[in-house]
């Protein structure tokens, strides 16, 4: 007696493993061959209360659930056996093994993600930071998020395996930092911005490479040097590429002949502080004057740093009041918070 139960005992346990590995087409199918296989076997009992078709996939439903209201149930012998020997285990079968595979599909992505393998490719407008420094990059990340908008993502692609993950980011592990995979995932082809700040000068070079033939035309993409002969380099290859340079000696002397100023520039560059900081806006009104704007700006509690042409390689600081501001100009300015240019453009 007990072969018997052990055989069927393991009939059941394949056949549960077999459902659960199957795709959701498959599933959906036998879901519904049980279902309609139990409506007509239902009705060929004579089950007339159960026959109605959204009578039945009501009580059809509640029995798979197994919350069992009690308000619908078969009244004959025939239908009660039918139910105890075809209905029940197969509805019940069919619930749990969708909501283990529901169950089991999440935890694959969270694991996935967890361990830098996600896929944030049908992401769109995503900020996109490649390379990980344990003192530099959580607080480049703060500074990205305290001004992020609520439809950007900020995704971070790293060769290193990271643990305790900020619950802020996307995490993308890659090999490389130019492997095409990792960007790929990690949506490059569709970021608004990019930002490059590796280990070294090297990695910092080929990664941009890499970013510039993965990113739109239209991506803004920013990186980190210390050495000027690297970033000339890179600055043939990638013209529109925006190239940061370390200016730590610069600041050094600065310092010394002019106190205070490098606590002040430090201000200026970090969202973090909320008395003064460096913002910038892509003009799209009409053309107004440098003094218009200005005087704009002021009514903002704004001050215009500098003005940059459209086309223009480096910007003009202290502009006259009489030059134009055409469309597609760049201003720069401070202010404890970025400006509406609407607002601005409607004072102006």
């Amino acid at each position: 007696m007990l072969l018997p139960r052990m055989k069927l005992a393991l009939i059941f346990d394949r056949a549960f493993h077999a459902m659960a590995d199957m795709h959701w087409r498959m599933l959906a199918g036998l879901i519904l061959f049980h279902a309609v296989s139990s409506w007509l076997l239902l009705a060929l009992s004579g089950e007339a209360e159960l026959h109605p078709p959204v009578t039945f996939i009501y009580w059809y439903a509640t029995t798979a659930y197994t919350v069992g209201y009690g308000d619908l149930s078969p009244q004959g012998a025939a239908g009660r056996l039918i139910t105890a020997i075809w209905i029940f285990p197969g509805a019940i079968a069919a619930f749990t093994t969708v909501v283990a595979k529901v169950l089991g599909a999440i935890g694959d992505i969270w694991r996935a993600r967890r361990a830098g393998k996600g896929d944030y490719s049908k992401m769109t407008d995503t900020i996109i930071l490649i390379g990980y420094h344990p003192a530099r990059t959580p607080k480049m990340i703060s500074e990205l998020c305290a001004e992020l908008n609520t439809s950007q993502t900020l995704v971070l692609v790293t060769r290193q395996v990271i643990a305790d993950l900020d619950s802020r980011i996307r995490y993308v592990q890659s090999e490389s930092l130019t492997s095409a995979d990792g960007l790929a995932r990690a949506g490059a082809a569709s970021a608004s911005r990019i930002l490059v700040y590796a280990d070294n000068d090297s990695d910092t070079l080929t990664a941009t490479l890499a970013a510039s033939a993965a990113a739109p035309v239209t991506a803004h993409i920013v990186c980190f040097f210390e050495d000027a002969d690297s970033a000339r380099l890179l600055a043939q290859h990638c013209p529109k590429v925006e190239i940061v340079l370390s200016s730590g000696p610069e600041m050094l002397a600065r310092s010394a002949r002019d106190p205070g100023s490098s606590q002040v520039i430090s201000a200026l560059t970090s969202q973090l502080d909320e008395s003064a900081t460096l913002f910038s806006l892509k003009w799209q009104g009409a053309a107004q004057s440098v003094g218009k704007l200005t005087q704009g700006l002021l009514d903002h509690r704004a001050t215009l740093l500098a003005h940059q042409p459209h086309g223009a390689d480096t910007p003009r600081f202290n502009p006259a009041a009489e030059t134009a501001v055409e469309a597609g100009d760049r201003l720069f300015y401070v202010s404890s918070a970025r400006l509406d240019q609407a607002r601005l453009a409607g004072n102006a």
